[in-house]
């Protein structure tokens, strides 16, 4: 079986307790259902489809192995669909058609965290499809913007809010609209910040808090990670 390879294109070392790993989805072969688990979770979904489940879940079982914890297949969080890590980290997966992502933290550095890649493709339709995934502030930006100017920062609004999403939705169980985050702040550096518009999140994350992330760019293909620190919750941390 092809093996996952641990991976950063952020600027600067990942810091301690965190791997990141990716699997070219190129003729990779999908394993049979058995070895899937909780593979009927994935009903009569396509050949794609199921060779970019397989491929997050080998590359979270190779981040795990690289933290040192076991390399099992993770198994789907019910009712929520949602992979669940095992006890002690925190995690994320993530994929477009040719390549799968995974991120897995000891749960002792964020409280949680989420990856996102996106092939950056300027469809035609991209001013309509901006009207649903951006905030009022961002849809003013975006149609100040012309050419590449645009499509990026249409992805990096999408994409931030997608790992947003995804390294909150374990902590609140809260589906998040895309008006209800707003990228505020971003550089060349790599660097950004989102902001929370919305008081669903309100027993862990106040209206207004702003999270910070890291961007990348290879070739046409986006790169986000974005953690939560513990100080970022206002429910008092066990322990």
């Amino acid at each position: 079986m092809r093996e996952a390879q641990p991976v950063w294109p952020f600027r600067g070392p990942p810091p301690a307790g965190l791997a990141l790993f990716a699997l070219d989805l190129e003729g990779y072969r999908t394993p049979c259902d058995a070895v899937l688990h909780d593979a009927r979770w994935l009903g009569p979904a396509l050949a794609p489809r199921r060779r970019e489940f397989a491929g997050g879940r080998v590359c979270a079982a190779a981040a795990l192995g690289a933290l040192g914890h076991e390399q099992g297949w993770l198994p789907i969080a019910r009712p929520y669909r949602y992979a669940r890590f095992p006890l002690g980290t925190v995690g994320s997966i993530s994929h477009t058609r040719k390549l799968a992502l995974a991120c897995v933290a000891d749960a002792g550095l964020c409280l949680g965290l989420g990856i996102d890649i996106e092939d950056m493709v300027g469809y035609p339709e991209l001013s309509e499809m901006a009207e649903h995934a951006m905030h009022p502030e961002e849809r003013e930006r975006f149609q100040r913007m012309r050419g590449d100017e645009a499509l990026r920062f249409f992805y990096l609004c999408f994409s931030a809010k997608e790992a947003f999403y995804k390294a909150v939705f374990p902590l609140c169980h809260v589906e998040l609209e895309m008006d209800e985050a707003q990228l505020t702040d971003w550089d060349d550096q790599g660097r950004f910040e989102l902001a929370l518009r919305s008081q669903r999140l309100g027993e862990r994350f106040s209206d207004g808090h702003v999270f910070h992330g890291s961007w990348a760019v290879q070739g046409e293909t986006l790169y986000v990670l974005l953690t939560i620190d513990h100080a970022a919750s206002t429910r008092p941390r066990a322990g």
